[in-house]
């Protein structure tokens, strides 16, 4: 017979009763299984804890001033006007310099000009990559290629309005020499004058070939890594209720969020639902994950049995 939604069978001279969405508890399993998915999930939280510091080392002076802020997303994804004063352009690093700085995504490549490359972009870019410097050799030290040599040869291959990465072209193409004009997007801190005490100006978003990038693995892996956690949840001895509004939660703020990062581009108000997609996902999928270990190797039976 049923009720309250269980099978309720006769074994012999003993009643059991089995819950019917659940086939199988986590607290059933082997304990080499236990212990296989309490690495996993020990693995997967503190990858989620280097992904939300490695969101907060790439955005949180996004819009020139310390600290993650709705300002730092909106640059991101929508793009920012605001109001620079002098002091702000000193001190901001140019673009170009953030990419070649050790750690930066470009240092790789303008390391295989070696030292002397090296040391002439980041000296030019330190310098607030003047204009007059971009074809002058022998600095800063003498036999030191220019600056425009250095670029043509490591950073234009790719950085071409026919390469890979022409939405930030340094020359018209892989052939032909860098254009002070282009390399000056990237390469001066912030576009414009230097003599001004105030200005405002517009802090693009990141561009549509690197969102592209961005999205390609996110779209892949976050979803199924939200799929095996929610499917372990859904195996846990919790009420249905709480598993049916819990459950589903990372999944729809991944759906979310992605999808706004693209919406936020012409539509500036996704940007709200970006952070609230995010802050939804880390306090669900952080909550599933407790749920899981806690169900693993303290969750009560997916069998009970009462005397016949």
């Amino acid at each position: 017979m049923a009720e309250c939604g269980l099978r309720i069978e006769e074994e012999g001279n003993r009643l059991s009763w089995t819950d019917p969405m659940i086939p199988l508890r986590l607290v059933d399993l082997p304990r080499p299984a236990k212990v296989m998915l309490t690495a996993f999930l020990a693995l997967l939280g503190v990858g989620y804890l280097v992904s939300v510091l490695n969101i907060y080392e790439h955005h949180q002076d996004a819009d020139l001033e310390p600290g993650l802020t709705l300002n730092d997303l909106r640059r991101v994804y929508h793009g920012l006007e605001k109001q620079v004063t002098s002091e702000v352009r000193a001190t901001t690093p140019a673009p170009m310099l953030r990419m070649v700085a050790p750690g930066g995504k470009m240092r790789k490549f303008l390391e295989r000009g070696g030292e002397p490359a090296v040391r002439v972009l980041t000296s030019w870019l330190e310098a607030g990559a003047p204009e007059a410097d971009f074809v002058k050799g022998g600095r800063p030290e003498p036999g030191d290629p220019a600056p425009r040599q250095v670029i043509a040869n490591q950073c234009i291959r790719c950085h071409n309005a026919q390469g890979d990465k022409a939405d930030v072209p340094y020359a018209q193409t892989d052939a032909s020499e860098p254009e002070y004009e282009l390399v000056a997007k990237k390469a001066l801190p912030l576009p414009g004058p230097t003599t001004q005490q105030t200005q405002t100006v517009w802090l693009a978003p990141t561009g549509l070939a690197e969102l592209v990038q961005i999205t390609h693995p996110h779209i892949l892996a976050i979803p199924v890594l939200a799929l095996i956690v929610g499917g372990l949840f859904l195996l846990t001895g919790l009420p249905r209720g709480f598993k049916a509004v819990v459950g589903p939660l990372p999944m729809l703020a991944v759906c979310f969020d992605l999808g706004s990062w693209w919406l936020a581009r012409p539509f500036e108000p996704f940007v709200y639902v970006i952070a609230a997609a995010g802050a939804i996902f880390g306090i669900a999928f952080g909550a599933q994950v407790l749920c899981v270990f806690a169900s693993l190797w303290f969750g009560s039976r997916g069998t009970q049995t009462q005397p016949g």
